[in-house]
């Protein structure tokens, strides 16, 4: 038997426990009253001191009472369970491979919301625990490629891959890095104390500004706005054009910047506009709030919508799709404006699907308040649709705040 975690509950085999607490394996482990079960074998191996099957019996009960405690999210007291198994029976490479998940678990939550350090902190214990864990490396490899150590990313995945052959997803991620490591390896690195900011070595002066002070300025001004300032530092990545359109081959020229966990951002030779730069910087920065505030979950439209709000600040609005599409009532309805995203449509269709998330953006904010989104953002997190989530924040249908949105469209400009 075992648990989401992929932990193993251990069977005992005989236990007599006078208040009939144990309830048995094969009966359902939900109905076992653990610290009962191990009080009675306590006792047992306290009356009986130089017998071994009690301290046996005592050690697999304290496994399974530290696996149900790990399965609820209770670690420091599934570890301490699991600690003491192990005490009792250090040959047991079971208790041994489920306190080394317990560990993982803990490092996947730390990781999760962003303290890198102790996730390293507590792989380092499941790892040596279960060195052939093949999760805990490629979990590390994660963590390392997050924080822009590159080599330590691959060192790690590859010893996951060659642990576990199935973990087919982290070829695809090798073979990226493999690609990026060339180039990034090289990049020099500006101290900040938000951002991990690098760049490569030929574009240190030709935006015409400080990218710091951009970026400090996006993490204030969009930061207010949504009510929330990380507190881990991002990275982000300034390529040359070349650089960036040679690792990321499969990305339209139009695009202008990505957010992928990293904020990168390809700077053309020449004359750079810096106003564009800073308007692509603070469409990005938005993205990385929004990953987190919608924990992923976060619709396309209303995603890009957002960046672009937030990024038009510092730019030039170009409305000639969507003027167009409203002169000609070939809006596209909300319901179907993830669909204007993909890097496989022409330009002017993607531009609309901009221009349109943007203006409803707009409208929401200009009739409720800024308030209101971080409320919809906080409900699309909290496992919400967005029609439902706007239906509900709004008091309106979402096609009757759709129409709403149109009739109020000829003020966007």
């Amino acid at each position: 038997m075992s648990n989401r975690l992929g932990m193993a509950i251990i069977g005992l085999l005989v236990v007599t426990v006078n208040s009939g607490a144990w309830a048995g394996a094969e009966e359902g482990q939900e109905k076992t009253n653990w610290p009962l079960v191990i009080a009675e074998l306590r006792h047992d191996v306290q009356s009986k001191p130089g017998l071994a099957f009690p301290r046996q019996q005592l050690a697999i009960a304290l496994n399974n009472y530290g696996v149900n405690l790990a399965g609820e999210g209770q670690w420091d007291l599934a570890k301490e369970q699991l600690t003491e198994a192990l005490k009792i029976d250090t040959t047991n490479t079971q208790f041994s491979k489920n306190l080394a998940g317990v560990y993982l678990s803990e490092a996947y939550h730390d990781r999760e919301t962003y303290r890198n350090k102790e996730a390293r902190t507590a792989l380092d214990q499941a790892l040596a625990l279960d060195p052939a864990l093949a999760r805990g490396y490629a979990l590390l490899g994660d963590i390392e490629y997050d924080s822009q150590q590159l080599a330590k990313a691959k060192t790690a995945w590859q010893k996951a891959v060659a642990l576990d052959p199935t973990l087919t997803e982290l070829a695809e991620r090798l073979k990226q890095l493999n690609q990026e490591l060339p180039v990034e390896s090289k990049f020099e690195r500006l101290p900040q104390a938000y951002f991990d900011l690098r760049y490569e070595e030929q574009l240190q002066g030709p935006v015409g500004f400080d990218i710091r002070d951009a970026l400090l300025e996006a993490r204030s001004s969009v930061g207010s706005d949504f009510a929330y300032w990380p507190k881990y530092k991002i990275v982000v990545l300034i390529y040359s054009d070349e650089s960036f359109r040679a690792l990321r081959q499969e990305t339209p020229d139009w695009v202008g910047g990505q957010y992928d966990g990293k904020i990168r951002v390809p700077l053309p030779g020449g004359q750079t506009d810096a106003a564009m730069v800073k308007q692509i910087l603070f469409h990005e920065y938005t993205h990385a709030l929004l990953h987190d505030l919608a924990r992923g979950k976060c619709p396309v439209w209303f995603n890009e919508g957002l960046a672009e709000y937030e990024g038009m600040k510092h730019g030039r609005r170009r409305l000639e799709q969507l003027t167009a599409a409203a002169g000609h009532n070939r809006l596209v309805p909300w319901e179907r404006l993830d669909e204007q995203f993909s890097a496989t449509l022409p330009f002017d269709q993607v531009a609309l699907g901009y221009q349109e998330s943007h203006s409803a953006i707009q409208y929401l904010v200009e009739r409720y308040g800024f308030w209101r989104i971080r409320r919809v953002l906080k409900a699309i997190a909290d496992g919400g649709t967005l029609s439902d989530v706007l239906n509900e924040e709004f008091h309106l249908k979402t096609g009757r705040l759709e129409a709403a949105w149109r009739e109020w469209l000829p003020n966007f400009r």
